[in-house]
C-alpha cells in the first residue's frame, strides 16, 4: 500500500496519511462532545453501549487527550506503520479480493 511493486513510494499514500492525522485531530477538537453523546445514549439498549462506564472510559483513552498534538501525529503514522503489514489487514484483503475482486 505504501509503495509499489518496484518499490516507489505512493503520493496517495501519503494523502491518506495526511487526511488521517487531520481526521483524527478533528475528532480529537471535540471529544468532549463525541463523549456526551455517547454518554447519553448509554442507556439506549444498543449492543454497543452494554459496557457501561467502561465503554466511556475505552472512548475517552482512544482520544489520547493528554499527548500533545505532535505526539498524537506520531500516534497515528504508528498506528499506520504497524497496520501495513498485520495479519488481520492481509486476511481482510485477501477476502476482498476473493470475494469481490478488490485489490
Amino acid at each position: 500500500m505504501d509503495s509499489d511493486a518496484d518499490g516507489v513510494p505512493s503520493e496517495f499514500f501519503d494523502y491518506f496519511k495526511v487526511l488521517c492525522i487531520q481526521g483524527f485531530l478533528t475528532c480529537r477538537k471535540h471529544a468532549e462532545r463525541i463523549i456526551l453523546l455517547v454518554e447519553m445514549l448509554q442507556d439506549s439498549g444498543f449492543p454497543c453501549f452494554k459496557g457501561g462506564p467502561r465503554t466511556i472510559q475505552n472512548l475517552r483513552k482512544r482520544f489520547h487527550l493528554s499527548l500533545t498534538e505532535e505526539q498524537c501525529v506520531s500516534l497515528v503514522l504508528s498506528l499506520i506503520s504497524s497496520s501495513l503489514d498485520a495479519w488481520r489487514t492481509r486476511q481482510y484483503d485477501y477476502y476482498q479480493r476473493v470475494l469481490n475482486g478488490i485489490l
